[in-house]
Order: C-alpha cells, then sequence, then structure tokens
C-alpha cells in the first residue's frame, strides 16, 4: 500500500445512522500519543461531505477544545444550510462523551466552480534559492533519537537548509520564524482530505527562529482549501510573525509543480511557558 492509499485507509468511517459515524484514530497520524490536528481535520472533513451534496470543504475552522485519546471516538454531524452551490453544516468530535473538537465548513464542487481568476499568488522564490536536492529531509533523529512524529514518517517532506532548525546551529538573531518544504504522498494527487492534513503538517514554525521549545498546540485552524492540485509533489511556505503573550498566528500557502496556489492554513498557537522557554 502505498502512502495515499495508506492515508485514505486511515480515514476510515463506520456509519452508525445518518449523521454519525465512528472511527478510531490510526496512531501512523500520531504526535506522541496523540492523533495529530491534521488528521483530525481530514477525518471530519471526511464525516462532513459524506453528509453534504457538496463534496469539496472549500473553507473549515476547526477548534480543538480537548486532547482526543488513542481510541474510538464518534463524529456528529449537523447540516445548517443546503443550496444548489454550497452547503454549510458543523462536526462535533465526541469521544467518552466529551466534545474535543468543534468544526465547520462551507463545501461546494470544484467540477462546477466557474469565474474569472486573477490576483494569483506564485510560487515563492525561496523555493528556487537552492536546488531541490539540497532540501533536508523532515527527520528529527540526528537531533534526538525517536522525536520524529508518526504522521511525518507518512509522506515525502523535505525542508529548505535554512529552516531545518534540527540540523542546525540556531541563531534567533536571523533564523526566520519560517518552514518551506517540499511534500507528497506518493502513489496519488492530493483530494481535499490530503489538503487538509498537509494545512497542519509543518512544525511550530517558530522553532526554526526559537529552536525546540517542546508541545506548542493549536488551539484553532482555518483551511481554505482554492482548488484541486494537477501534481503529486506539492510547495509549502508556512511563516509566523508575531507573537504575542505566548500567542501565535502561524500563516501557510500550498501550492503544485504547476504554481496553482492549492491551499491556505491559519492557525492560533500557543507556546506554553514561553517566558521560560524564549525570554530567558
Amino acid at each position: 500500500m502505498n502512502q495515499f492509499e495508506q492515508f485514505q485507509a486511515a480515514l476510515d468511517l463506520t456509519k452508525v445512522s445518518d449523521s454519525v459515524f465512528s472511527f478510531t484514530p490510526d496512531p501512523k497520524y500520531f504526535v506522541g500519543n496523540t492523533p495529530h490536528g491534521g488528521y483530525l481535520l481530514a477525518l471530519m472533513n471526511k464525516a462532513m461531505t459524506s453528509v453534504l451534496p457538496h463534496p469539496s470543504a472549500i473553507n473549515s475552522n476547526i477548534y480543538y477544545l480537548d486532547r482526543t485519546e488513542p481510541e474510538q471516538a464518534e463524529l456528529h454531524v449537523e447540516v445548517f444550510r443546503t443550496s444548489r452551490g454550497s452547503s454549510m453544516g458543523q462536526v462535533k468530535l465526541v469521544q467518552n462523551k466529551k466534545l474535543t473538537c468543534l468544526y465547520s465548513a462551507l463545501c461546494s464542487d470544484f467540477e462546477y466552480m466557474k469565474g474569472h481568476s486573477g490576483l494569483l499568488t506564485p510560487l515563492p522564490e525561496i523555493m528556487h534559492s537552492v536546488p531541490k536536492e539540497d532540501f533536508k529531509v523532515m527527520n528529527y533523529e540526528n537531533f534526538k533519537k525517536g522525536s520524529t512524529p508518526s504522521f511525518i514518517q507518512q509522506l515525502d517532506m523535505s525542508v529548505h537548509p535554512d529552516h531545518a532548525w534540527w540540523d542546525r546551529d540556531i541563531s534567533s538573531d536571523t533564523a526566520e520564524a519560517r518552514c518551506s518544504a517540499y511534500l507528497e504522498l506518493q502513489g496519488g494527487v492530493a483530494d481535499t482530505f490530503v489538503l487538509s492534513y498537509l494545512a497542519d503538517i509543518l512544525p511550530p514554525v517558530v522553532q526554526n527562529k526559537y529552536g525546540p521549545l517542546g508541545w506548542v498546540p493549536t488551539l484553532a485552524l482555518t483551511c481554505n482549501i482554492r482548488q484541486l492540485p494537477q501534481t503529486n509533489r506539492l510547495f509549502i511556505d508556512g511563516l509566523a510573525k508575531d507573537i504575542t503573550n505566548g500567542y501565535f498566528e502561524q500563516d501557510c500557502y500550498i501550492w503544485d509543480m504547476d504554481g496553482n496556489l492549492v491551499a491556505t492554513s491559519r492557525q492560533l498557537t500557543k507556546i506554553l511557558k514561553s517566558e521560560e522557554k524564549i525570554s530567558s
């Protein structure tokens, strides 16, 4: 089974009723012993589009309210509105009678979407600043053995050498809070579920400036899927600018190799004990 097929299998849902699905998180898509946020986003995307008449979540928002355990859970879908061109609803992730994630989405169908395209966002110049073969495979084993999260090991991901914080000297004076990388799930062109997963694929980019910061939880994530890619390989660029009271926003852009912007995301993230880890 290739990487693309493996990911699709990890999204397997069991229908309990017309609006309820059960699933057991696949440990290959975990951070430590916790399901990865982008993987949960993809699962909730699948539940939503299984109920609504439109197949693609063009805008989605998820709040990570509590820890999701590595055990069976349910996805409860509520439809808000359906029309010819779009539909909207929400999904609640319920586990042990506790709400752990709340997801809402606006869905449509790329096959029938028409209109003018302009004000295009090109691939970033940093992609061409060094040859692709100089990008470094994301693997933290040189930094700390056993520290590479399982969800990163399920795709091909190579990072710009200036952003490979685990494999270079850290200088917070000169380094950007940024991560640029080539991405690919071998075996297929990314669909909306894969793009949901990749919307949260980057490590907290502030680590490229400050080094390892421990667990940096995402509290909320917005994902906009603009179009479906035409190439298997993708390029992602993530950037954070402002840290306020330990919170920061991380913006990501994803393109295919034809230069089409296929998805964007923004997440609100918290650096736990930021005063101790950064200020000192």
